[in-house]
């Protein structure tokens, strides 16, 4: 009986997003960015392994979250995704007793540029994570690396809420 309902609430949930149009965000991105993309982090030397991550999380969002294949040749992809700037900042929150900082935000920004069939895009994302830490260095550190790939995974759903709505507006 269990196992029917379930059916029948399945079916009517289908039938209720099907019938009001729903899309998929990979859809509205494939009508902006077309199937395949080209991805280029241009590093800073200062930070370059951040670079390096940056570029991974991109097309990892690509692939797993849109669907469109990245090519490693640019001449075989309908749109290419640069990022031409990158930054991550730091500012202390709190200092415990000794004046040591325990808690920090880390402010980062991302350009993107989007050269797809359908025009040429900018987008400036910023985003803040903030992260304790505990006296040792190698804790911070560690907890440094985190804030910083926590803060690009929020820069990425940023990305894709960008890419979405251009592509809607196509």
């Amino acid at each position: 009986m269990g196992s029917r309902r379930a059916f029948i609430r399945d079916g009517l949930l289908i039938l209720l997003l099907s019938g009001c149009g729903y899309r998929p965000v990979s859809q509205y991105s494939t009508n902006l960015l077309g199937n395949s993309a080209f991805v280029d982090v241009i590093l800073d030397l200062k930070e370059p392994s951040n670079g390096v991550y940056l570029k991974e999380e991109i097309i990892k969002t690509l692939r797993e979250r849109l669907n469109t294949t990245v090519v490693a040749d640019k001449k075989r992809a309908d749109s290419i995704i640069i990022v031409p700037k990158y930054s991550f900042s730091y500012s202390p929150l709190n200092y415990d007793r000794n004046g040591y900082v325990i808690r920090y935000r880390v402010h980062t920004t991302i350009t993107f540029e989007l050269i797809t069939p359908k025009g040429r895009f900018k987008k400036v994302i910023h985003v803040d994570e903030d992260v304790g830490i505990k006296a040792s260095s190698l804790t911070s550190s560690i907890a440094r690396d985190t804030a910083i790939r926590y803060s690009i995974r929020k820069a990425m759903d940023k990305f894709i809420a960008f890419v979405a709505q251009k592509g809607y507006m196509q």
